[in-house]
């Protein structure tokens, strides 16, 4: 069987980053697609945790399905998280090796994500996210107009975390 280039892009991200949840997952594909340039063909849109996009969610449960990564459910906080692991199966499985550049792109993203909580890649995904609609809608570039968007559709961050997340991305030339 020969895996899509989305779902082995799922499976080596959970190689180098065992026991990701979903939401980081997810966070981390929107990356790889949005700041690395590679052609996954998900079509993000921002929602409560960040970018989202059902068919990550859709491609995680497949794989899970078809058996190369395995998922526990795990209480976090006063919500239900999902720790999700590639397998013997899943190891099997990733014959193909992404090329070069997309090797490059995919331990870049994944050195990012490393170490940083669920809500820290909320943050930063939709930083990246609101960066972007507005660059390409021409509504304002800079770290002001995009701080505050931020913040009205995340309040629950500060203004301070929000900069400080914005100077991270950009240093990373994220955005």
């Amino acid at each position: 069987m020969s895996l899509s280039i989305r779902k082995s892009a799922i499976l080596n991200l959970l190689q180098q980053n065992p026991k990701l949840g979903k939401t980081a997952v997810m966070k981390a594909v929107f990356m790889l697609q949005q700041v690395k340039g590679i052609k996954l063909g998900y079509d993000f849109s921002i929602y409560t945790y960040g970018p989202y996009a059902s068919d990550v969610m859709a491609d995680i449960d497949d794989l899970v399905e078809e058996g190369f990564i395995s998922s526990t459910m795990y209480p976090y906080n006063n919500y239900i998280g999902y720790r999700l692991e590639v397998t013997k199966s899943g190891e099997t499985e990733i014959s193909v090796q992404p090329m070069d550049d997309e090797s490059q792109a995919l331990k870049d993203i994944s050195d990012f994500i490393r170490g940083k909580s669920a809500k820290d890649l909320e943050l930063y995904s939709t930083i990246i996210y609101i960066a972007n609609l507005y660059t390409k809608n021409a509504w304002g570039v800079g770290e002001k107009p995009i701080v505050e968007k931020v913040k009205e559709i995340k309040p629950h961050f500060s203004t301070g975390d929000i900069q400080g997340a914005y100077q991270r991305v950009k240093g990373f030339k994220y955005i």
